[in-house]
């Protein structure tokens, strides 16, 4: 009775939903990924345990779409930047680590008695890894050394590799015979659908943006363009996890790191598709399958020891050739023979189209769960031990706690959405403060008002991972409530608007603003945001002549990088030829992985030679010291851009 119970709707629900829950809970109290306690859930509920939940259509259609989030967030998590500073080095590394599994795995296959997709897809399988335990690297602040940033990046060629040897073969498998016109074709049509979707999907995207207004819809945007993206992959002969993880990519230049709408969207795959992907890898795996013959035993000890030994010579190999010390060597081999993102629908796509049988799966599922079990522990004992060249690059203080006056939330969400994604890339917080005047007889109800405000800043946000304090105020002015407000929190920047209907002078100079930026010690932000952040492409720094000192250069240039990263757009110099040379050695001292550009500014922003300037671009002007320095360095700049560009604007603000 109770079997049958859990087959209908409302219990297959509760009980999926109660393993998802509750096994990654259970594993991480025994230090092991949550992805252990869930396959191993699927094992205990499975038919080959307990019998509580079987296959089915039902399953399988969760599952699918569940394999599709998984493809889909691995090339959302691939960090480009960080790959292109060490891309020699990730390349060498990404080759060795790629070939000898590869081929061992072939050799594997071979004496498994696979036929030559078989033996292909299986060494595949071993090629990948998963950077399971690069969360204890953060933890030990050792992510940028460079063993490390070479692992790392290897796994973006690995992962690649993988995915193009998947495609291939289903192509293969599918179509009519193995020949050289064949895998031409499928190719040629790999790389045109490859290169539309990198290359064409991010500019499509960001058009869109400019024209999509609400969460609601941008979610509906992305959510289609995966699926479209797997959809076409399926048309021209590959499988849908290999658009999946190409919108992944695409996606992840197209939007800022920390959007909000990327969050909603890993959320609900995260939470319960890609979950109940795993559970359903644990409900076709029959664990009791290596006590049944000596054959199923072999079968588990080849894998496992394929597993385990490429790896390790690939790890020693690249060692000895760039002269990495031993705990270097260990946690390169710790991070890199981790199997789970690719290697678990890599299996189930084999499974499914018969490459392989329910042996070899079971076997490779055993293989995936002592890897990821062993990987972190080897991380573990050695990462504290690596030696980095620089400590792990501190987060940016400046947006450490963002400081943004509300007074309409309408008009505010643009700014409140640049300070979260400010705040998120320094793990930092927002501080929304409405000021009620404290003055007049309905001081109270509007006190009142200001509280309700500030509630409706949580709902405009949407966005869970952002952490934020809301502060009603009194206070004699706004601005005295705002700098009272900076000072008892501690705020690192403040963050303002102005509509730009009128003059910046008119705007900032005698008003709220004005009062602000004179009379406080905090940097101060202040920005008119007349188009969605979404589709921003680039951020252009502009710094005339005289506006800032050589010292004060570092600090603007870092606030400039982090902006950038925040949006996840390259970042444009336009600055004097006098602070060429002084930019060029700070960008080299710095040595970052973001995408920076110089350029020589040329006639001194004339507001019609601004006419170049796109929309889709975010400008960013200095601003230092006193009120008078200001006002004889920047001139009436501010007034001209505020007059001529239609874009996004901020004016940066430091006081030292």
């Amino acid at each position: 009775m109770l079997i049958e119970l859990f087959d209908k709707p409302v219990g297959f629900f509760l009980l999926a939903m109660a393993i998802i829950l509750i096994t990654p809970l259970l594993s991480e109290r025994l230090k092991l990924p949550g992805i252990i306690g869930i396959i191993i859930g699927g094992m205990l509920i499975g038919p080959h345990g307990f019998g509580l939940m079987q296959g089915g259509d039902r399953i399988e259609f969760l599952a699918t779409i569940g394999l599709v989030y998984l493809m889909f967030s691995a090339g959302l998590e691939v960090d480009i930047n960080q790959f292109m500073r060490v891309r020699a080095r990730a390349l060498v590394f990404g080759l060795i680590t790629f070939f000898f599994p590869q081929v061992m795995g072939m050799g594997l296959g071979y004496i498994l008695g696979l036929d030559w997709l078989g033996m292909i897809l299986l060494g595949s399988a071993f090629a990948s890894h998963t950077l399971i335990a690069f969360p204890l690297l953060t933890k030990f602040g050792v992510t940028r050394n460079e063993a490390v940033a070479v692992t790392t990046g290897a796994t973006v060629l690995t992962d690649i590799g993988a995915f193009i040897v998947l495609a291939v073969v289903l192509g293969a498998k599918s179509g009519d015979g193995i020949t050289f016109i064949y895998f031409a074709e499928l190719l040629v049509m790999l790389a045109i659908f490859t290169a539309v979707i990198i290359f064409g999907l991010p500019r499509l995207g960001k058009l869109i943006f400019q024209k999509l207004t609400g969460r609601a819809v941008e979610f509906q945007f992305v959510i289609v363009t995966l699926f479209i993206a797997a959809f076409v992959a399926e048309l021209i002969g590959v499988h849908e996890v290999v658009g999946a993880f190409l919108a992944g990519l695409a996606v992840n230049s197209m939007l800022p790191r920390h959007s909000p709408v990327t969050g909603h969207v890993l959320f609900i795959g995260e939470s319960f598709f890609i979950p109940i992907f795993l559970l359903y890898s644990g409900l076709i795996t029959d664990p009791l399958t290596f006590l049944k013959s000596p054959q199923t035993i072999l079968v588990a000890v080849g894998v496992t020891i394929v597993a385990y030994i490429s790896k390790l010579i690939a790890a020693w190999i690249t060692a000895k050739i760039y002269k990495y010390t031993r705990s270097e060597f260990w946690t390169v081999y710790g991070l890199s023979h981790a199997q789970a993102a690719v290697t678990i629908p890599t299996l189930v796509i084999g499974l499914e189209t018969g490459l392989f049988n329910s042996t070899l799966f079971n076997a490779a599922i055993l293989m995936i769960l002592l890897t990821s079990i062993t990987s972190p522990l080897i991380v573990q004992r050695f990462a504290p031990d690596l030696q980095t060249g620089e400590t792990d690059e501190k987060q940016l203080p400046l947006f450490g706690r963002v400081l943004v006056p509300v007074s309409e939330v309408g008009q505010s969400e643009g700014l409140i959405m640049l300070a979260s994604l400010l705040a998120n890339t320094s793990h930092g917080k927002v501080l929304a403060v409405s000021v009620a005047r404290d003055q007049g007889p309905n001081k109270d109800s509007s006190f009142h008002l200001h509280k309700d405000l500030l509630g409706r800043v949580t709902e405009a946000m949407n966005d869970p991972d952002t952490e934020i304090e809301l502060i009603p105020r009194m206070a004699a002015s706004h601005a005295q409530g705002i700098l009272h407000t900076e000072q008892e929190k501690n705020a690192s920047i403040i963050l303002m608007g102005w509509r730009g209907k009128r003059t910046l002078r008119e705007n900032v100079l005698g008003s709220v603003l004005d009062e602000v930026i004179w009379g406080s010690d905090t940097p101060v932000m202040v920005g008119k945001l007349t188009q969605p952040l979404n589709c921003m492409q680039r951020v252009v720094f502009l710094v005339p002549p005289k506006a800032v000192p050589p010292i004060v250069l570092r600090r603007m240039l870092d606030a400039n990088l982090a902006i950038a990263a925040a949006l996840n757009v390259p970042l444009l110099v336009r600055a004097d030829k006098s602070y060429m040379q002084t930019l060029e050695a700070l960008l080299a001292a710095a040595g970052t992985d973001h995408p920076v550009s110089l350029e020589v500014l040329k006639d001194q922003l004339n507001p019609e030679k601004l006419e170049h300037e796109a929309v889709s671009d975010f400008l960013v002007l200095p601003g230092f010291g006193s009120r008078k320095r200001v006002s004889d360095t920047l001139g009436n700049i501010p007034e001209q851009l505020a007059n001529s560009f239609e874009g996004n604007m901020v004016i940066l603000h430091f006081d030292k």
